[in-house]
């Protein structure tokens, strides 16, 4: 009796093993291959972005590097045109100015043809035939008018000269403008990359978590779950497609293109570009400012045209000689033609406008714009020290940033596959790997953001020192 219960009790233990081995197979086989499908959708680093941009936006990318934008920005920005235009009126008022050295030069002439009846003396009748003939040739100089046209000469040369600092300017300007425009665009391109990859995890994720609610190893709470990532990670690519279209539409308006044109940056990845020697101080990097800068120069100029027209003004108080010289010929086609000549030197002394009052509250009034002008260059190379030195320790803690974010990057890397080995070998769970996945993604963007950021504090860099140029910034650029 007791062999026979001792018998059955083993018999039992070794059908539970079984049952327990047979069911712990049967759970493997089913969720086996949805696990290994959603590792390897894991493992799938490139989305194909312009695919999806074609898809979203039914529109055939137009391919674009940095060089090519900023060489199009600068035969076509708007803003340089503006700026040329006026440089060229300058450049003719400056030529006008110069004109009025010239004497001036007129001539008059006449001819009447009588005929008919006429009284001589009022009495006796005589019958007349006759061509009169006259002409008048006028020459005057007005000798500088007292040195007013010697000032207005030279404040219109360097009026002239100041708009072409200006032109200067503005180009560094759109070059600047052009490149920040152009690592946003690429920066919108990448980021939907990072976005795209993301919604392929979740997709996967969400079908993993259907096939496990249906095998009976799920809840639906998983799946509602996973709906929402999903959701979610759709909202975040539609987003970065709409911010990747506004660039686009930025950078083609700046490189003065038709603005609806879908430029699209060829690079595939983002690097850091050293473009300011790292061995300058910002006290040697503001020297070479005050020295490049065209908006530096611009200003200079200005005060100095300024200078020029208020001692036009004080001519006021100049005698003021001129010169005249008069031709004349007078005469009949019978009689002949006969000439005189008159030549005249005048003299204006003037005590100013309006008894002297009207002069120097204008020569005031321009002092006032001098001194206003000067405190203008003061506060603007202040900014340009306060820019320089913010930008030259910025450079120095997102070298730091970029070098923390590939370490990052690379932690959340080697965390991903530990997680979705850990999830193969049954001793790991799936949230895991989508934390582990959240977290990578995270890392991505943010290297990407600072490198974004360093670029373009590069480029700041050279526009804060005035030694922003296509040369300059193209010099390291290998796309």
């Amino acid at each position: 009796m007791k062999r026979w219960v001792i018998t059955t009790f083993f018999i039992l233990i070794l059908s539970f093993l079984n049952l327990k081995a047979y069911a712990h197979k049967k759970m493997t086989e089913d969720i086996s291959t949805p696990l290994n499908a959603y590792c390897e959708s894991c493992k799938t680093e490139n989305a194909n972005v312009e695919e999806e941009i074609i898809e979203h936006f039914k529109e055939i990318p137009v391919p674009v590097s940095l060089d090519e934008c900023i060489g199009t920005a600068l035969l076509n920005n708007f803003n340089i045109k503006v700026t040329y235009s006026d440089y060229i009126s300058s450049k003719w008022d400056y030529r006008n100015a110069l004109a009025q050295f010239l004497p001036d030069v007129t001539f008059q002439g006449y001819t009447i043809y009588y005929k008919g009846h006429v009284l001589v003396g009022g009495v006796v009748p005589d019958t007349v035939e006759e061509l009169a003939i006259s002409g008048t040739l006028n020459v005057t100089h007005d000798l500088t008018k007292g040195g007013e046209q010697i000032f207005e000469a030279k404040a219109r040369k360097l009026q002239a000269r100041a708009n072409l600092n200006n032109l200067d300017f503005t180009k560094d300007q759109i070059i600047l403008e052009t490149s920040k425009k152009y690592y946003e665009l690429l920066q919108a391109k990448i980021s939907i990359e990072i976005q795209l990859k993301n919604l392929y995890e979740r997709t996967a994720q969400l079908k993993l978590t259907q096939n496990l609610m249906e095998a009976g190893l799920g809840t639906k709470f998983d799946v509602i779950r996973s709906k929402s990532e999903q959701a979610l990670a759709e909202q975040s690519l539609i987003k970065h497609l709409e911010l990747f279209r506004s660039a686009q539409a930025g950078l083609a308006n700046v490189m003065g293109i038709e603005v609806k044109t879908p430029v699209f940056p060829i690079e595939t990845e983002m690097q850091p570009f050293i473009l300011v020697d790292e061995g300058l101080t910002p006290e040697e990097l503001f020297k070479i400012a005050k020295f490049s800068r065209d908006d530096v120069k611009t200003l200079e100029n200005n005060i100095k045209t300024l200078k020029q027209e208020k001692y036009k003004v004080y001519t006021d108080f100049v005698p003021k000689p001129r010169f005249l010289y008069q031709g004349q010929f007078q005469g009949t086609a019978r009689a002949g033609v006969y000439s005189n000549n008159v030549v005249g030197a005048y003299l204006d002394v003037p005590i100013g406008s309006r008894l002297g009052v009207g002069t120097v509250t204008k020569a005031n009034s321009v002092q006032a714009k001098i001194d206003s002008a000067k405190y203008s260059l003061e506060q603007l190379l202040r900014d340009i020290k306060e820019k320089i030195i913010s930008d030259y320790y910025s450079a120095e803690l997102l070298k730091e940033r970029i070098e923390i974010a590939r370490k990052q990057l690379d932690y959340a890397t080697q965390s991903v596959t530990l997680a979705e080995l850990r999830l193969d070998a049954g001793e790991g769970i799936l949230i895991d790997v989508i934390q582990a996945q959240g977290i990578k993604n995270n890392a991505r963007i943010e290297l990407l953001n600072t490198i974004v950021e360093y670029n373009i504090n590069q480029i700041q860099l050279l526009y804060d020192n005035g030694t922003i140029s296509y040369d300059n910034i193209i010099k390291n650029y290998k796309p």
